[in-house]
């Protein structure tokens, strides 16, 4: 049986294929940027998983879903969902 950790894996490689290399033609420049992405898309599942229980609940009146932009941070996502951005976030 697979482990929670295996399973998380395989859904980030799932989604890559479907977000990361399909939308943006890209793939991550190293194992750091990855392991970042990674966090940050974990952290984007989270928060998906816990509204979308407030939804259930009748807490909400809309559902959260995953999508191309689930690995960004705020600012990048500002700036349009690329990954670079022409003024990078000056404060902490």
């Amino acid at each position: 049986m697979a482990s929670e950790n295996e399973d998380l894996d395989k859904e980030f490689e799932e989604w890559k294929i479907e977000h990361v290399c399909a939308f943006t033609g890209k793939e991550y420049k190293s194992e750091e940027e990855e392991a970042k992405r990674k966090t940050i898309w974990l952290q984007s599942r989270n928060f998906v998983i816990e509204h979308n229980k407030k939804y259930d609940q009748g807490e909400t009146t809309f559902t959260c879903g995953m999508n191309h932009m689930s690995d960004l941070e705020p600012h990048e996502i500002c700036c349009g969902g690329r990954r670079k951005c022409h003024k990078e976030k000056t404060e902490s």
